[in-house]
């Protein structure tokens, strides 16, 4: 049995009295939280710091490890999206299933212990399914023209159950609104609510999306000439994309991501649904150089959550570098509010927070010492 203590425990809502201490057994499970006045302080174990429970990675690609530095930067999302597709295959299957394994482990000794992972592949099925973290797999379903939804639906719920297969949890997800069609979105968030599972969709990432939805020439109607898909019957709803499909998605567990070119307007309209918002800056600055306009969100109260998005768009896979670059962008952005993103918020909108992203008698929901000074929050170690 182990009593712990640090310079602030943060619970994954809130932090919790300076008198208060953490009792775990050897498998790191929380057995109390008791007052320090009752137990010796020479039981204690005193970390300098701020001690949480484990992050929780609300987005990231882990099939697309192998990418890593093989990505232009700074090209846009349209020429992004146009190398992933032409380089994710140069590489064999082991090269692609090494460099999961990596990833994924060295998630693990950063304090994550949960992840949001998205497949369009069997791929990383294996390596989830073997691994100490725990995986709420999205199976991502890509088509724009609504005759071809039925027969791409199938297709995910195949892949679907070859994941239940493995033992693994997961859900289906559309791409994107300009991937995928309404009615394929509409067919997507029903199974997904009846059988009460998280929704994620990539949400307004590039302002190319917003001209393809307003009808002015844009870099995707390049992307589905590259990839010679004829959409002149796509007919543009002169609206925000957002807003195309705002009304079909789930009350619950929705989880937005990217959102770098969300507007004030689209945010007030989405107050109607329960959004979890997924930032993840550093792939922003990847792919488009530039970030979300955060206090946007902050000022109307809005629910967000931290994710790392892939190899192929970041250097690494660490949320206390995701959460600094926020921490640096936006002054209305505390620490308690940055810490409850990278724990409580995360577990929530991927419909876990009975196992993760917060303190929890009788559970290891993990445990991490960070650091905060100057803007900067840095993971130590893990406790437990």
């Amino acid at each position: 049995m182990r009593i712990i203590s640090a310079n602030s425990i943060f619970n994954g809502i809130n932090f919790l009295s300076q008198e208060m201490v953490l009792i775990i057994d050897d498998f790191g499970i929380l057995k109390d939280i008791v007052k320090k006045t009752e137990i010796q302080s020479s039981e204690i174990e005193h970390y300098d710091g701020i001690i949480g429970p484990g992050f929780v990675n609300a987005h990231c690609h882990l099939e697309l490890s192998h990418l890593f530095c093989q990505i232009k930067p700074n090209q846009g999302l349209i020429e992004f999206i146009k190398q992933v597709m032409t380089k994710r295959n140069n590489f064999n299957r082991k090269a692609q299933e090494d460099s999961a394994i990596e990833a994924d482990f060295k998630m693990w000794e950063s304090g994550i212990v949960a992840v949001g992972d998205i497949s369009n592949v069997n791929s990383s099925f294996k390596i989830k399914a073997s691994s100490k973290i725990y995986y709420h797999t999205f199976i991502e379903l890509i088509g724009l023209n609504p005759l071809q939804s039925e027969t791409i639906f199938e297709k995910g719920l195949t892949l679907l159950n070859e994941l239940e297969n493995y033992n693994l949890i997961g859900s289906l997800a559309p791409h994107s609104p300009y991937s995928s069609s309404k009615l394929l979105i509409n067919k997507i968030a029903n199974y997904n609510s009846l059988n009460n599972l998280a929704f994620s969709i990539h949400n307004q990432e590039s302002e190319e999306e917003t001209k393809f939805f307003a009808g002015k020439s844009s870099d995707i109607d390049d992307l589905f000439t590259y990839l010679n898909i004829d959409i002149n019957w796509f007919n543009p709803p002169k609206i925000s994309s957002l807003l195309s499909y705002l009304d079909i998605i789930p009350n619950k567990k929705s989880l937005l991501v990217h959102n770098t070119f969300c507007r004030e307007e689209d945010i007030i309209a989405s107050k109607s649904k329960f959004i979890n918002w997924c930032f993840c800056p550093s792939a922003n600055l990847f792919i488009e150089n530039t970030l979300p306009n955060y206090d946007l969100f902050l000022n109307h109260n809005q629910n967000w959550c931290l994710g790392t998005d892939s190899l192929a768009s970041n250097q690494k896979l660490d949320l206390c570098f995701e959460a600094s670059i926020l921490l640096a962008k936006s002054p209305l952005i505390s620490i308690e509010s940055i810490l409850k993103a990278l724990t409580y918020n995360g577990a929530m909108a991927l419909g876990i927070e009975d196992k993760f992203g917060k303190l929890i008698i009788g559970k290891n929901t993990g445990l991490n010492l960070i650091q905060h000074s100057d803007k900067q929050l840095n993971f130590i170690k893990k406790i437990a």
